[in-house]
């Protein structure tokens, strides 16, 4: 079998239809060269009904079910049981061109570790992860831009996955900064799908859409976390220049979030952050002036990090 799409899926009955729909109609396939495992992920509401109903009369479709641990669990709990090559993480509230499953695997046949595809926002006439078709390793992918972390945005290899013990971090929002970057890093080849199949459709009450003091603490774990592994794995300045760039949009991501809670909870973020220096370091080296100056006063004012960051949000409106 070549592909396996692993749908994660977490009280999505409103939108799972669609998503099935799309996966299973997909043009000019052969029910063997594909399957879509489902992980349900301790749903409380009518999408194991969904599932179990579309499982009875397609057998291209599997289920696990498991008590709620997240996506990222969800995710790396799909893949051993995966039985493709290659293995696609897709969102059970977005869709999918009905070529899409027959482009990946047309883009198999060079045998990538991993294939990026472009995709745009439903309402937003702009394409995401726009790679250079051009590049072919995941470093190049890396170090020239233009890619998005989303975690649907790569279809993987398999074997490299497992190869390279590649996982998704557990118990965090914002899993897919932290391993794409990894994961580009680690890819030695990469073919570029350079059309449009994947659509996002945007939830207002998506979990990413609520500024919870969680999600800012879990960025800087992902922050730093990266900084480790970039500093054990130094490999060229183009990108060492792009991973400082990243992991400061995410200390800016994360201070964003953090000044919309109480006072409180921006003292914990103020004292997290201070343990951290090297990740002020990171803005001091960062291509960016904002980010150049932020650094340069959280350095004057050691743990008033959420003050500053809101005196350089109103200068720079």
């Amino acid at each position: 079998m070549k592909l396996s799409i692993i749908l994660t899926v977490y009280n999505k009955e409103s939108f799972i239809r669609r998503a099935l729909d799309a996966l299973l109609n997909q043009k000019d396939m052969n029910d063997s060269e594909y399957e879509v495992l489902a992980v349900n992920d301790g749903s409380t509401d009518g999408s194991a009904s969904i599932l179990d109903e579309y499982a009875q009369r397609d057998n291209r479709l599997r289920i696990i079910t498991q008590q709620n641990q997240g996506l990222s669990m969800a995710r790396n709990n799909g893949v051993e049981p995966a039985q493709g090559d290659y293995i696609w993480f897709v969102d059970a509230d977005d869709t999918f061109s009905p070529r899409s499953v027959r482009l990946i695997c047309d883009a198999m046949a060079s045998q990538p570790d991993v294939i990026p595809i472009y995709a745009i926002t439903d309402g937003i006439d702009k394409v995401r992860n726009h790679v250079n078709p051009k590049l072919h390793t995941g470093k190049e992918i890396l170090s020239n831009g233009g890619w998005e972390h989303c975690g649907v945005f790569w279809v993987l290899r398999k074997e490299f996955l497992l190869e390279n013990n590649l996982r998704f971090f557990p118990g965090i929002y914002h899993e897919d900064a932290e391993f794409t970057p990894r994961m580009l890093f680690t890819a030695k080849s990469a073919h570029v799908v350079p059309e449009v199949l994947y659509t996002v459709y945007r939830d207002p009450n998506s979990i990413t859409q609520i500024p919870r003091p969680k999600r800012a603490f879990d960025c800087l774990t992902v922050a730093e976390r990266l900084s480790v592994f970039f500093e054990k794995n130094k490999d060229n300045q183009m990108i060492d220049r792009m991973m400082d760039y990243r992991i400061s949009m995410l200390l800016n991501d994360a201070l964003s979030v953090i000044t919309k809670n109480s006072r409180v909870e921006q003292r914990k973020f103020d004292e997290a952050l201070q343990a951290m220096p090297k990740l002020i370091n990171t803005l001091k080296r960062s291509s960016i002036r904002k980010y150049r100056i932020e650094a340069a006063l959280f350095r004057c004012f050691p743990g008033h990090y959420t003050a500053i960051y809101r005196i350089m949000k109103n200068l720079y409106k």
